[in-house]
């Protein structure tokens, strides 16, 4: 019982110890992001935002289907290229770097890669892509590429070209395929919306920087010193302070004197004694 409070104690202590790795504003609460090892220390916000601007791409069935097929034409004209490769003229091997390949649409020998630059992405060959459409799409690659100049979408696509020589005429496969992407993409979306709702992220009251010891003025980008340690401006860098209603949350001195007829009565005579005493 007792290392099961100390273990839950140490939990408490860890959520309360960070703030979101973006915003830094906010105390993740994992809702959103407890599955996602790589975004576990952001909050649900942010996570919400990352996904929105993913979506962009995936905001109309027409946009999904342009995609899908030019990344299918790069992708044939691709294996086309490893398919007339000759080998290195150094080492003679037919393994390209992929990066390359995918990225540049350049043959780049991986073992010479390797070797010059000291590192490289996997390596590729048009024998190793053979023996994978032929593993589990069972076509042979070289029979598509040469009569057919296409392949298939996916392998429940090559298995109804099996069963009927004459899907490819009226295959409609590509276009089912990106429906079904485009709303998965929606659908997901919708769901983390739903559950940005039940969102329990603390809120910093105060607003937190990336520095120990500085911050920069968001107008004039001066220097500002910050409350050591804790990784927050000081009130009086804090336009909310002042009872300033602005877009910008941390201001200097310079930049906070010519909003100081915007100050509420007593916050402008506080604000002007800071200034005499030299605190701003």
């Amino acid at each position: 019982m007792s290392d099961l409070l100390k273990k839950s104690n140490k939990e408490k202590h860890q959520f309360k110890s960070y703030y979101c790795a973006s915003c830094r504003q906010q105390k993740p609460c994992q809702l959103l992001t407890g599955w996602d090892s790589e975004w576990r220390s952001y909050c649900c916000a942010c996570y919400y935002e990352r996904e929105k601007s993913r979506a962009k791409e995936y905001s109309s069935y027409e946009k999904v289907l342009v995609s899908k097929q030019r990344e299918s034409k790069e992708h044939i004209q691709q294996l086309q290229l490893l398919k007339g490769y000759l080998g290195c003229k150094h080492c003679q091997s037919k393994e390209v770097d992929a990066y390359n390949l995918y990225e540049n649409n350049q043959l780049v020998c991986q073992p010479c890669l390797m070797v010059k630059e000291g590192g490289a992405s996997s390596p590729i060959s048009f024998a190793g892509q053979s023996k994978w459409y032929k593993r589990f799409w069972k076509i042979d690659l070289t029979e598509w590429l040469e009569n057919y100049k296409s392949l298939p979408v996916n392998k429940n696509c090559a298995d109804k070209w099996k069963e009927n020589n004459y899907h490819l005429k009226n295959c409609v496969c590509l276009e089912v395929e990106a429906r079904e992407i485009f709303e998965l993409f929606s659908n997901l979306l919708k769901e983390k919306e739903e559950q940005l709702k039940e969102c329990q992220c603390e809120i910093s009251p105060k607003v937190r920087v990336s520095s120990d010891f500085y911050a920069w003025c968001e107008k004039c980008d001066n220097a500002i010193i910050a409350a050591s340690k804790k990784r927050v401006i000081k009130n009086r860098n804090d336009p909310r302070f002042w009872g300033l209603k602005t877009k910008e949350k941390v201001l200097c001195g310079a930049c906070l004197e010519q909003q100081k007829e915007q100050m509420p009565t007593l916050r402008r005579a506080e604000f002007v004694r800071y200034r005499k005493v030299g605190r701003l």
